[in-house]
């Protein structure tokens, strides 16, 4: 019941955060910066200096995930009021939003195989595969090199894996990626750092007096040392942020890139099952979304048919429309237009409300089609003789010739409902953290998609089959009901005799 009235509430109502600081990151990008430890517990330097700068502001800081391609648009669409992930100034973001002062600078590293001796340099590069980061400061330094071929990854472990797979050449990552990449994924080997990039955080567009209190906060971390102490803890100290820090104060304190190198070579057993609670979390958002989804899916559905049905021509004609236009177009554009493309128009819709919306939407075009078979399927004697009994339209289809149609329906319902709790996985895009979303962000921290493959693989299976199940009972049932009613108007053949 609470779940339920906080649906209605984030549905209808509008949000108060108070004294708080809602930050974003994307926690698929892995150590150091913002990712899941051992523990289960959010981690990275990146979310230590936003904890600071929160302090320093009085506020309690609110994470939010998003997708790193996604962390902007997110920003304007008022999720969230800053992000906190590596961004960089560039001549496609520069405009879009406001940025604050560096809170860290590091170069770019080169990574290739181990006992690859030829690639020293971007020189070497020229005419093999190089892979980067989409939207980073690595893919604007290789667009200066033609014969350099480029290809963009949503992460970074996509990038490094197909490195140590052998295919790609090499990558070129941020340092504090690259470093730790070779800690957790054995096999690669930094041969280059140049050229340099800046992290600053960023603020929606006119938010000037917030870009302003993290400024000030900044200034002050920088100048007390909590900044160079993080950074020290994390091991991510280098010749470039020793410039723009000009000199380290205080002690490191315990160090995280030790407590990393730990648990990377700690049981894998004991690591995952660790993380078991955020997989139990992420089913119950991706079983939350897949119900609410094929409630509004089965509704929809009834409603669109019905008024294909029975309503005027002209009607019958721009639902048709309407439904077609849905069957022809992806899930994830509908989704994107939804959460992203409606508040244009000045409809805004929290994630959770805007993916339930979406996947109900798409698959009421289907569901329409599925229950325009079964109500097909009635014979048609069935409408003509509750009209006769007196009863209105909708009274003879509500209880006449709707439950007769649910019998031949419910298999592909419950096709659909299994196909619904898969495509779940889409509503990651859009900020909200399910099951798949969890398996990539696990994986990548840990640089192992099998291990979390099976959980995520148990998991959707597990979800799904006790649905099969009730479904098959539901149908043996409706057929024993159907059985009963027969036998009770049909007379045995002996007794026809008899007479």
């Amino acid at each position: 019941m609470k779940r339920f009235l906080f649906f209605i509430l984030i549905l209808f109502g509008s949000s108060t955060y108070g004294d708080e600081l809602r930050w974003a990151a994307d926690t698929e990008s892995g150590a150091p910066s913002v990712f899941y430890d051992g523990n289960s517990q959010l981690a990275g330097f990146e979310k230590e200096i936003i904890e600071e700068v929160c302090k320093e502001l009085d506020k309690a800081p609110i994470f939010y995930q998003n997708d790193w391609a996604w962390l902007i648009p997110g920003l304007d669409h008022g999720l969230y009021d800053a992000i906190v992930e590596g961004l960089f100034r560039s001549e496609e973001n520069k405009d879009a939003v406001l940025f604050s002062i560096p809170y860290y600078a590091c170069p770019l590293s080169l990574l290739v195989r181990e006992g690859d001796e030829e690639i020293k340099s971007l020189e070497h590069c020229r005419k093999k595969k190089v892979g980067v980061l989409c939207c980073s400061r690595p893919r604007i330094v290789l667009k200066e090199y033609e014969d350099i071929e480029v290809f963009e990854y949503p992460n970074e472990h996509g990038a490094l894996s197909d490195v140590k797979n052998g295919r790609l050449d090499a990558a070129l990552l941020d340092y504090p990626a690259a470093m730790y990449s070779t800690i957790a994924l054995k096999g690669l080997k930094i041969v280059n750092n140049f050229d340099s990039v800046e992290y600053l955080m960023a603020v929606r567009k006119g938010n000037y007096a917030l870009i302003g209190e993290i400024n000030g906060a900044l200034l002050k971390l920088i100048q007390n040392g909590k900044v160079q102490i993080i950074v020290s803890k994390w091991g991510l100290t280098n010749p470039l942020f020793d410039a723009y820090i000009a000199k380290m104060v205080g002690g490191s304190g315990a160090d995280a890139r030790d407590t990393f190198e730990r648990e990377q070579s700690s049981s894998k057993f004991q690591k995952y099952v660790k993380l078991l609670p955020i997989f139990a979390k992420a089913a119950l958002v991706t079983l939350e979304v897949s119900i609410c989804g094929m409630i509004v899916a089965v509704a929809l559905g009834l409603v669109l048919v019905l008024v294909k049905l029975y309503s005027p021509r002209w009607i019958r004609f721009i639902v048709t429309v309407a439904v077609e236009i849905i069957r022809g177009t992806p899930l994830i554009v509908q989704l994107f237009f939804i959460f992203y493309g409606l508040p244009f128009v000045g409809i805004t819709l929290q994630p959770l409300v805007a993916g339930i919306v979406a996947l109900g939407i798409n698959y009421a075009a289907y569901e329409s089609e599925n229950f325009r078979a079964g109500l097909e399927a009635v014979p048609s004697g069935q409408m003509e003789a509750a009209r006769a009994l007196g009863m209105s339209q909708w009274q003879s289809l509500r209880y006449v010739v709707i439950p007769q149609a649910f019998c031949f329906v419910l298999p592909p319902l419950t096709n659909d409902f299994i196909a619904i709790i898969k495509e779940s996985s889409l509503v990651s895009l859009i900020t909200i953290v399910e099951l798949t979303k969890t398996y990539t962000t696990v994986a990548s921290s840990s640089f192992d998609f099998f291990i979390p493959g099976i959980i995520v693989a148990v998991l959707y299976l597990a979800l799904g089959l006790p649905f099969v199940r009730l479904a098959k009972l539901a149908e043996k049932y409706l057929a024993l009901e159907k059985s009963a009613y027969r036998a009770k108007r049909i007379p045995k053949k002996s007794h026809i005799n008899a007479q």
